[in-house]
């Protein structure tokens, strides 16, 4: 259910590339391209093991428009990478390193997503900083069903 919740805020259109960036074993951006089959779909995750993983499951459902990369943010660099992306999220990775290493991934317009415990508009405004490349569009509360811990979503846009 947490993977699905970006979906309250974004309408995917199709064609849109996404990058979910330390994915795991594919939570959420798996999970967001099976809802949403038109996205093209990037999973990134430095763990060969999971990335293997994710290869097989991916072969075994037979998804197309989804592809795997072996390999850390920071490595994404040069003119192949840069706003390449029109939404790049996260559930495992630091603002930090997003903030720092992410950001050029993504075109102008397009967003960084963010999952997180409580909503912390402070946390954000010391993130953000000095940083004119990025405005923060919202903090997003989440309610899941069956857990009483607090979560939201945060939504950055690029300009």
């Amino acid at each position: 259910m947490d993977s699905l919740t970006p979906l309250t805020l974004l309408q995917p259109m199709k064609g849109e590339r996404w990058i979910d960036v330390g994915t795991g074993a594919g939570f959420p951006g798996l999970v967001l391209k099976i809802a949403c089959p038109e996205l093209e779909m990037t999973l990134l995750e430095a763990t060969g093991k999971k990335a293997a993983f994710l290869h097989h499951f991916i072969g075994l459902l037979r998804l197309e428009g989804v592809s795997v990369l072996q390999d850390r943010l920071e490595h994404l660099r040069g003119p192949m990478w840069e706003e390449r992306y029109d939404l790049l999220l996260t559930r495992a990775v630091s603002p930090a390193v997003i903030l720092q290493n992410g950001v050029g991934l993504v075109r102008s317009e397009g967003r960084i997503l963010f999952f997180q415990g409580p909503p912390d508009a402070s946390r954000w405004e010391k993130e953000l900083k000095g940083n004119r490349r990025l405005v923060l569009e919202g903090i997003h509360p989440v309610a899941l069903p069956f857990t009483d811990e607090p979560r939201s979503l945060v939504l950055l846009k690029v300009v």
